[in-house]
């Protein structure tokens, strides 16, 4: 069921029928029985497993019982299904294997097959899809705080698949190619650095994957404790199925309720990278002899340096952005805006962080507001500055871009400021703060060209299967007269038989996040949906 109100219902009819939702969920919520496996591993104890140091790293050419390296490693099995038979112990062993010197974390697995000639590999694409293929994946929760992790994945074509997670992924796209959306929840346009080698056997299939603790982001301490879960996909079969028990409304970002991996001794390490660019462009032409070389030169560079393990500094200047992926084609059957993706490296690390949203139609901030003007021309980037991360357990996003004015457009010069705190808080909760500015000027800059929001956002969970989210923003525009607000306040409740959520926002008529996205302007939307799961 879904409702959507505009201008039709009074606000005050609407806020009371909200808050008579809000008050029966929980209810609802607190009636319910446990599902097997609503407390936490981490919290029960019941699934952990031991890294091991090893003083020789593993070959990694996806061959692991016949790897030396990999004797002492004591194997992880145990996987149980949540389809299609939940609760079912898997159909097929699987067995995992973690080892770690000071340079990388290893990870090995052996995906044991009656039927190894119907494997499936369906894709070989970098962050293809792994749902309909066989394919294994794991989370590592490096803060072990329950809400956000890295995923690592492959299938037997050996393809990488990697994505960060926020909010245990409740907000944002994922799954396969991520085609939309800014990034918060599931991040599948995070690119890390790491490797895998897959190869097939009479056994089934197997994988080596090595990621290096500077692709990681941990907290500060020489022995540490992760979270973990891994899954595994049977592709012929349609079976999923994880290490943690996890009923069947969740899945693998649910890492609240994953295990824990013990034994780390992690490396301090100072990640330092620079990368330059030069581009030069020379022509001539040789009909007119009167006519002199016409040459160009263009350079910049991109640093990123590692504070500490867990606050990352990442500088720009002169900005190039020619290498990174073309958007992919959607098409627009209706007439509010398009959402793509932000796939430039420089903005993806801890994307989630910075984001305050209404999934897909109210981000309080969208990084592909910078560099690209309201007309769609590429606005050159001059430089700038972004630093995010976590400091004594605070997460903390702050960034300044300065762009170059566009003659030809009369597009003015402009810098971008964006201010972020989050605290994360027991049982899935959370309160954080946003402030975002542009400030336009030079010659093409109108008198009083910024625009400025401020919010406040947050979660609370409420058992297991019970959360409210929501936030409340005001933009400041010069001129502006009539209401400038917007908020958005949801409840869900999501148990292994119901899936209830109800949901209000309200925009201003003239809230105007410059630095955001905004699908419509000036409305009121009442969202109420019930979904009941059968099991055959």
């Amino acid at each position: 069921m879904r409702l959507e109100s505009r201008k039709g219902m009074s606000r005050p009819a609407l806020l009371g029928l909200v808050a008579a939702l809000l008050w029966t969920v929980p209810a609802f919520g607190q009636s319910a029985p446990p599902a097997s496996g609503a407390t936490t591993a981490r919290e029960s104890g019941s699934k952990n497993v031991s890294a091991y140091r090893t003083q020789v790293p593993p070959e990694l050419d996806g061959d692991v019982l016949n790897d030396a390296a990999w004797e002492n490693v004591q194997p992880v099995t145990g996987f149980w299904q949540t389809r299609p038979f939940e609760g079912v112990g898997a159909s097929e062993r699987t067995e995992v294997r973690i080892a770690f010197d000071e340079v990388y974390l290893y990870v090995s697995v052996v995906c044991y097959d009656g039927r190894p000639d119907l494997v499936v590999a369906s894709d070989s694409r970098r962050d293809a899809s792994l749902d309909n293929t066989d394919s294994f994946r794991f989370i590592l929760d490096t803060y072990d705080d329950g809400q956000n992790g890295f995923v690592f994945g492959t299938n037997p074509a050996g393809i990488q698949y990697d994505a960060q997670v926020t909010r245990e992924g409740q907000v944002g796209f994922g799954g396969g190619r991520q085609q939309a959306g800014s990034g918060a929840g599931f991040n599948i346009n995070w690119d890390g650095v790491w490797e895998v080698v897959a190869s097939a056997s009479e056994a089934g299939w197997s994988a080596e994957f090595a990621i290096p603790f500077r692709t990681l982001r941990y907290p500060k301490g020489r022995d540490q404790a992760w979270g973990i879960n891994f899954q595994r996909n049977i592709g012929r079969k349609n079976e999923t199925a994880y290490w943690t028990r996890l009923p069947r409304q969740y899945n693998l970002n649910r890492v609240s309720l994953a295990g824990s991996l013990d034994g780390l001794q992690v490396p301090v390490i100072r990640n330092f990278s620079i990368v330059p660019y030069a581009l030069t462009v020379a022509s001539r032409d040789f009909v007119d002899p009167g006519y002199d070389t016409d040459a160009a030169f263009d350079a910049g560079v991109d640093l990123k340096y590692g504070i500490t393990p867990s606050l990352t500094l990442d500088a720009t200047l002169n900005t190039d952005f020619a290498q990174v992926e073309v958007d992919e084609q959607q098409i627009n059957l209706d007439r509010f805006r398009l959402f793509f993706p932000e796939k430039r490296p420089f903005f993806l690390e801890n994307a989630g962080l910075f984001s305050v949203a209404e999934d897909g139609e109210v981000e309080l901030f969208f990084s592909r507001r910078i560099g690209i003007a309201s007309s769609g021309t590429e606005v050159p980037i001059l430089g700038g500055a972004r630093l995010s991360g976590t400091v004594s357990g605070t997460q903390v996003g702050l960034l300044s871009m300065q762009t170059r004015e566009v003659g030809t457009d009369s597009v003015a010069q402009n810098n971008f400021s964006v201010v972020r705190v989050q605290r994360e808080l027991p049982n899935r909760s959370a309160i954080g703060f946003l402030v975002t500015n542009r400030n336009g000027f030079g010659q093409f800059a109108a008198d009083d060209d910024y625009n400025r929001v401020f919010s406040v956002d947050g979660r609370l969970g409420v058992g297991e299967y019970t959360q409210f989210s929501g936030f409340a923003a005001r933009s400041v525009t010069p001129n502006a007269s009539e209401s400038e607000f917007a908020g958005y306040v949801t409840a869900l409740y999501n148990s292994e038989a119901w899936r209830l959520s109800a949901g209000f926002t309200q925009i201003g008529s003239a809230f105007n996040p410059e630095v955001g996205f905004l699908s419509r302007s000036a409305y009121r939307k009442l969202l109420l949906s019930v979904f009941h799961r059968y099991r055959v």
